[in-house]
């Protein structure tokens, strides 16, 4: 009798037991690093449609809101601040941006 040439199907609920404490110790670092002030790269950086405030990261890390076209590259202080799971809003403008996480 020939055998099947497709792979036999793998139980995944253990992969998925294992992983889960993994998820949840990265979730936490994120929120850690956002607490501090620095940029944990789980999203896009944000760029305003209705202004010209758009975020960027320094080479410690620290995430800074500038006015594009700004050749000082001086910090505005400012925040989007997030309105929900994947939306935030301009500090400036209060224009609603999506964020496109990575």
């Amino acid at each position: 009798m020939a055998q099947s040439s497709r792979p036999a199907k793998k139980d995944v609920s253990g992969l998925a037991a294992d992983i889960l404490p993994l998820l949840e110790t990265i979730s936490q670092m994120q929120a850690e690093l956002e607490a501090m002030g620095l940029f944990p790269h789980d999203r896009e950086l944000l760029e305003c449609t209705g202004c010209d405030l758009v975020e960027d990261v320094t080479i410690e890390g620290r995430l800074i809101t500038i006015h594009q076209g700004d050749d000082e590259f001086i910090d505005t202080g400012l925040k989007f601040e997030r309105l929900n799971e994947d939306t935030f809003t301009c500090p400036v403008c209060k224009t609603e941006i999506k964020a496109a996480f990575l």
